[in-house]
């Protein structure tokens, strides 16, 4: 059992590891980093801060995850207390006056503890949150340097400040142009004093770590349970996510991808996979997938089901997403993989990679759908829209746009291979 922080502007990582030398520290979490296999059950996690605005946020459906894998997540003083407002009553526990701010509607907004700071390089905050300016006003309203209507009317016109620009310099000329000079000195000559004196997101990420710690010493006495939940809150995307972050394999998706589209014989694995997929049959219901595909879509599609030539029809209806990090399905839908099909994948993928590193303009994204089209349309010799709509299906792909996006990181391997087999005179075979 481990103690995982993702902490960066919030709390200093020499200060957090003073005091807590067993912790396992990570900078501002990221989309996707709770699906890490480094996180197992029984582990707690704090979250303190995160990235955002440029890069990909923090979803709460990984936090979910986290929770129904069995691990405790905290969240406190910054994007950790906004996500622990907002799913706490799924499992995931708020700590601090932060959390107890947003939980309650003093803030709803994320800029609240929004700070910019560099991309490289120690993770030193620019601007001062606007919940540690909360702190500061509520403590001179108690010290009387403020007046209730005062310090109300400095926090809107510091709400109207756009996040980055909340400098020390500009907090103290706008607390000057509301005419609460006394507090403008007041507040500096404080923070001269003491630079934290009201750092209310460091104190509430103190109070985090030691919490987690009494909870991880609690936990090897007795282990955590995954958090039980009535709602159904997994999705495509969830699943989409989990196997592009918690897949084992880094190139599974490529490598089904690859069979997917080259395979010949892969539309009757998918056939199969369809019988075997948890997706499509309810638990302990003795007629599978036959009586979800009558439930479904209808008696009539029972003809379909004994008919190999109108399979297609309930393949073009029915396309579950299949869960990479599943040992049993993967096995399955590479049943038929072959040495030289890893072998070209490994190939194919390599090319492409060089092929974006000497052409730093490119993207994959400027090989266009019409192009895609076209080439899985001589892949799989379909010629019309509508033989390339049914081939997906046989496939396992739900549209055209999703057998494009497997399609792009192969084409320019797909295409040179073409170019070198018409220069030597063969073909490309899948």
């Amino acid at each position: 059992m481990a103690v995982h922080v993702f902490v960066g502007p919030s709390c200093p990582e020499p200060l957090v590891r003073k005091h807590y030398p067993k912790f396992v520290l990570h900078g501002p979490v990221r989309h996707g980093d709770l699906f890490s296999q480094d996180l197992a059950a029984g582990d707690v996690t704090v979250i303190v801060d995160g990235i955002y605005h440029h890069s990909l946020a923090l979803r709460h459906k990984e936090i979910l995850d986290a929770l129904a894998r069995g691990i405790t997540v905290l969240g406190a003083a910054s994007i950790g207390a906004l996500r622990a407002a907002e799913v706490d009553e799924f499992g995931m526990i708020g700590v601090g006056r932060v959390y107890g701010w947003y939980r309650d509607g003093v803030f709803d907004g994320d800029d609240a503890v929004s700070v910019a700071h560099s991309e490289t390089g120690p993770a030193v905050g620019i601007n001062v949150p606007l919940v540690n300016l909360h702190s500061a006003v509520l403590a001179a309203c108690d010290a009387g340097v403020l007046t209730q209507e005062g310090g109300r009317r400095l926090m809107v016109r510091l709400e109207d400040e756009y996040y980055p620009l909340r400098t020390l310099e500009r907090i103290l000329a706008l607390a000057r142009q509301c005419g609460e000079t006394a507090f403008a000195d007041w507040y500096a000559s404080r923070l001269a004093a003491d630079p934290t004196a009201f750092d209310q997101k460091r104190a509430d990420a103190l109070h985090a770590f030691a919490f987690a710690e009494r909870l991880d010493s609690a936990a090897h006495a007795t282990p955590a349970m995954a958090t039980q939940t009535a709602r159904d809150w997994r999705t495509e995307y969830h699943r989409r996510w989990r196997n592009r972050f918690a897949t084992a394999a880094p190139s599974m998706h490529h490598r089904i991808a690859y069979q997917q589209i080259f395979a010949a014989g892969f539309p009757d694995v998918w056939w199969d996979f369809l019988h075997r997929s948890p997706d499509l049959a309810c638990a302990g219901s003795p007629d599978g997938f036959r009586g979800h595909v009558l439930r479904h879509l209808g008696p009539t599609a029972g003809r379909w089901l004994d008919d190999p030539a109108l399979r297609a029809r309930i393949t073009a209806l029915l396309c579950p997403l299949p869960d990479l990090t599943d040992s049993r399905e993967t096995s399955h839908l590479l049943r038929w993989e072959s040495t030289q099909d890893r072998a070209r994948v490994t190939e194919w993928l390599h090319r492409m990679q060089h092929h974006l590193d000497t052409h730093p303009a490119r993207s994959l994204s400027q090989i266009t759908d019409a192009t895609c089209k076209r080439l899985l349309g001589r892949i799989w010799r379909a010629n019309t829209d509508e033989q390339l709509a049914v081939e997906c299906g046989r496939r396992g792909f739900a549209s055209v746009s999703r057998a494009a996006i497997a399609l792009r990181p192969f084409a320019i391997g797909y295409l040179s291979s073409i170019r070198a087999a018409r220069t030597q005179g063969g073909e490309v075979r899948a």
